[in-house]
């Protein structure tokens, strides 16, 4: 997946902004990565002003937080925030879902069926980073096609605050997911709404199961 393009109407602190909160959520920049400006800066080709703006925004949100002797780093989370997040999203989520299939047309199910597809590959090549990437640009492209302003912007807060790690090393969890996402791809091509969001709340509890206890341990 490539860095987001600069939109005419961006501000180069904007642009950093969604750069590094892509790369949090979908993995690229792992828990614990120092974030350092002047690298960023000359990646990014702007001044450090820009990227200095985007971590204090970052930090507001809880991405990131400054670390003694080390500097800006991705941030871990709590049980009780991925707890919450994870509730919002099972309400939200499967509701878009069922909305993306009722408006959907030939186009946007080709696109989702591109990416999932993509996603099956990857999976089955053991391409954690790239399943993690192909997950989100999924699931995003489901709610966006739910013709709701309000509902997309509501389900993208709950990936843009929150580093999605799903641990696609874990075997068992990869072929879940795998599964998962057929049963609501196999709804989207039979036009079923509710079988769709029904097999979104599936996929989106099971995924909550498996991550918690992860994360609980890491924060003991």
């Amino acid at each position: 997946m490539t860095d987001p393009e600069v939109p005419t109407h961006q501000t180069k602190s904007e642009l950093a902004l969604r750069v590094l909160r892509e790369r949090i959520r979908s993995g690229r920049l792992e828990v614990g990565y120092r974030l350092q400006v002047d690298e960023l800066a000359t990646e990014l080709g702007m001044s450090p002003t820009p990227i200095r703006e985007a971590l204090r925004l970052l930090q507001a949100d809880r991405l990131v937080h400054y670390e003694p002797h080390r500097g800006v780093v991705v941030a871990r989370h709590s049980p009780e925030k991925l707890s919450d997040v994870y509730a919002m999203r099972m309400a939200l989520e499967p509701l878009a879902t069922r909305l993306a299939i009722e408006h959907m047309t030939d186009e946007l199910q080709g696109e989702l069926q591109t990416i999932h597809q993509n996603f099956l590959a990857a999976g089955r090549a053991g391409r954690g980073k790239r399943m993690a990437q192909l997950n989100s640009a999924w699931h995003l492209a489901i709610y966006q096609a739910a013709g709701s302003d309000m509902l997309q912007d509501f389900t993208g807060r709950l990936w843009d605050v929150f580093p999605w790690r799903t641990n696609w090393a874990v075997e068992q969890r990869t072929a879940d997911s795998m599964r998962e996402h057929d049963e609501v791809m196999d709804a989207v091509r039979r036009g079923d709404a509710q079988a769709g969001a029904d097999a979104m709340f599936r996929h989106i509890r099971a995924g909550s199961a498996s991550e918690q206890p992860e994360l609980s341990e890491t924060e003991q």
